[in-house]
């Protein structure tokens, strides 16, 4: 059983380093711009959801007489946020187990070759690799319990999980406790989960002729307002329409588990529902919903992508 540290120790800092890595609007620093790229997204929707800052078009604005709610946001999405901004901001990179940086990131960061990287200073533990942080998201990760002792804690595992890291190549859909979770999310599935599944995985011929009106008259608009001979469009056939729907339809049968569904929980009750932010773009999620998917419905192949 994982104990997860007292909020008071980890919301002070929390709620500073989030705060200093968001990008703002002007050089007063009255508003946060999230500019529509997930680690900043998270950022802005923990400040709000701790209490501190209030939604805005493109972020958030911190609130005069900021105030914790009575409930918190769950403390495994806050260290999902954290990590995810300190990554974005390059104050944490994750290394191969030779500690080196993978040449994708050292790409990304247009480092010249041969360029000499600080060492990991968290060794790899509980089946996670090495990393390396900076002094302020180190002290942030260690406020978490997600670092103890320079090395990564029991409870880091399940939490990088939804991050997986590249560099670390885990194998998460083999290991017992992801097999375990399947079983419980197969077999402790609620009424109204099931029911959104079996409809986001029936595409029905009424659906694709109704996909397919609706994708002609928004051609048409188009054709309409820049003129025809200015807009290219693919042919509509009802088979690019199903595609299409089935596209969607994995779009939202993954929120259905950002949203719904966490390995420690499985299903979640309604107010761990409310406390639940939205995490999208996790990894763990989404292979959890492959499987289910694949588990309750294996003649339909295409959800399970």
């Amino acid at each position: 059983m994982i104990h997860h540290p007292d909020p008071a120790v980890w919301i002070p800092p929390v709620i500073r380093f989030i705060g200093s890595n968001l990008p703002v609007l002007d050089r007063k620093g009255e508003e946060w711009d999230h500019m529509f790229t997930t680690a900043y997204q998270f950022g802005c929707e923990a400040l709000i959801a701790l209490g501190q800052a209030e939604e805005t078009g493109r972020g958030a604005r911190p609130l005069a007489h900021p105030r914790l709610p009575e409930v918190l946001p769950r403390w495994d999405d806050i260290c999902v946020t954290v990590l995810s901004l300190a990554h974005q901001r390059g104050l944490l990179s994750y290394r191969l187990p030779n500690g080196h940086e993978s040449p994708e990131t050292a790409a990304w960061w247009g480092r010249r070759e041969g360029e000499v990287m600080p060492q990991p200073n968290i060794t790899a533990a509980h089946g996670l690799g090495p990393a390396w942080a900076a002094p302020q998201a180190l002290s942030v990760l260690c406020a978490l319990g997600l670092v103890e002792s320079s090395q990564w804690a029991a409870a880091a595992e399940p939490v990088l999980w939804r991050e997986e890291p590249p560099e670390w190549r885990l194998d998460i859909a083999a290991d017992p406790r992801f097999q375990q979770a399947l079983e419980r999310a197969v077999n402790k599935m609620p009424d109204d989960i099931r029911a959104d599944i079996i409809r986001l995985v029936t595409v029905t011929e009424a659906d694709v002729t109704e996909g397919l009106i609706r994708r002609e008259a928004h051609q048409e608009g188009l054709r309409a307002e820049h003129g025809a001979n200015r807009v290219i469009c693919l042919p509509l056939t009802r088979d690019s329409v199903r595609q299409g729907l089935i596209f969607l339809r994995i779009h939202d049968l993954d929120w259905l588990f950002f949203s719904n569904w966490r390995l420690a929980d499985g299903w979640l009750s309604l107010p761990e529902r409310q406390r639940a932010m939205e995490i999208f773009h996790d990894s763990l999620a989404i292979r959890m919903r492959r499987a289910v998917v694949t588990r309750l419905y294996p003649d339909r192949p295409e959800f399970s992508g």
